[in-house]
């Protein structure tokens, strides 16, 4: 147990230490002014969360890492970058303006008219927000010294097309963005939302190479879906969605997985240990798996529900709150998944992208879906995985 005797100055003061204890895996360090209990609780509390979490997994096995830099941290002035601006895009850009969450935004898009008249339509209202500087263009140039980059570009998902159909027409795009982006932007952190996102995810690790960090290359994952579940959840029990916390795990798409273990209300767990989901619990997650087909069947395409979630990650980053939530990175090693695969588990986010993934316990009946999962997508992207 941890003991609650440890007060904020206290916290505050070893903070340093523990950073330093954690990223380098070393208990020996000496921190100053700390008296013997203080050091005893300020280790315990680093072992928690070493085992409870890990750090991000490389696109591949047998690679050289590369050590994560700390630039984010030290830059006040913070920049994103949305590469791709159609619907899904476009909505990022309006979220992150309504809510600040950088002081310039740049927009990359290769139909050059539509997208000045997107960054005019936006600067026109700048009187009505507060100041953030919208620069655009179909040169990669626009994006140099960004924070974070958020790839949306890919062939759009027509009615009733799998997230998975899609892969073949977006790995030829990927191949051409990613090079530019770390041209122009070597730092910065990049999160993948065209789907396929998970297979686009690991194809864009590949393609950056093993010059790039692990985890600094993630994808939205199941961010999206684990907020449709919980406001299902939420809407059920006529309450608001912030008293619901829970997780939608592995392929952003068809096979993902409710933990309906983690499902908690109040902070009351939604089922009895041991426990399994219902027929009514089933229902609710084909509610969520359908949602997006739903939304595409009626206008076309889905974009607000997107552009929210992509300006929830980048306030995660940007701001480095280091928040929990279900973004796609790789899971090779974990829970019998031997394949390069990336898909979403619950992670620590950051200014350097995904900086831990948390180990969540799971049941033997979801640790059985998450594995089929896996299987689904490695399926698909075997099949190019050799290629690039």
């Amino acid at each position: 147990m941890i003991s609650t005797s440890i007060t904020r100055r206290t916290v505050k003061r070893a903070a340093p230490w523990i950073e330093r204890c954690i990223s380098s895996s070393v208990t020996s360090l000496n921190p100053p002014d700390l008296d013997s209990d203080t050091l005893s609780q300020v280790s315990n509390t680093s072992n928690l969360r070493l085992s409870h979490s890990l750090e991000p997994i490389p696109y591949t096995s047998g690679i050289e890492l590369t050590p994560e830099n700390s630039f984010h941290d030290k830059l006040g002035h913070k920049k994103v970058t949305v590469v791709g601006c159609g619907q899904v895009g476009m909505a990022i850009a309006y979220s992150m303006l309504n809510q600040t969450t950088a002081g310039t935004i740049a927009l990359v898009d290769m139909n050059k008219d539509k997208l000045e008249g997107e960054a005019k339509d936006l600067e026109q209202g700048s009187a009505f927000h507060q100041h953030v500087r919208i620069l655009a263009s179909d040169e990669y140039s626009v994006s140099q010294g960004s924070h974070l980059v958020i790839v949306t570009a890919g062939a759009a998902q027509k009615p009733g097309e799998s997230r998975l159909n899609l892969l073949d027409r977006n790995v030829g795009i990927m191949k051409n963005i990613i090079p530019q982006v770390l041209a122009f932007s070597p730092n910065a952190a990049i999160c993948i939302v065209a789907n396929p996102v998970d297979i686009m995810t690991a194809v864009a690790a590949k393609i950056a190479g093993p010059s790039i960090a692990p985890g600094r290359i993630f994808g939205s994952g199941t961010c999206l879906d684990s907020s449709r579940l919980r406001s299902l959840i939420a809407k059920k029990l006529d309450l608001d969605t912030a008293a619901v916390t829970g997780y939608v795990i592995g392929e952003h798409g068809d096979s993902s997985v409710p933990v309906w273990s983690s499902v908690r209300v109040g902070g009351v767990p939604l089922l009895k240990f041991g426990q399994e989901p219902t027929a009514l619990h089933d229902a609710i997650h084909k509610e969520v798996v359908m949602s997006a087909y739903d939304v595409i069947q009626k206008k076309g395409y889905t974009n607000w529900a997107v552009g929210l979630t992509s300006s929830f990650i980048a306030n995660a980053v940007v701001d480095n709150t280091r928040h929990i939530m279900p973004v796609s990175t790789c899971v090779r090693g974990l829970y019998g998944i031997e394949e390069d695969i990336f898909t979403s588990m619950p992670c620590t986010v950051g200014s350097t992208g995904v900086q831990r993934v948390i180990n969540l316990p799971l049941t033997d009946s979801e640790q059985s879906k998450l594995k089929q999962s896996t299987l689904t997508l490695w399926e698909m992207q075997k099949g190019i995985w050799n290629m690039i």
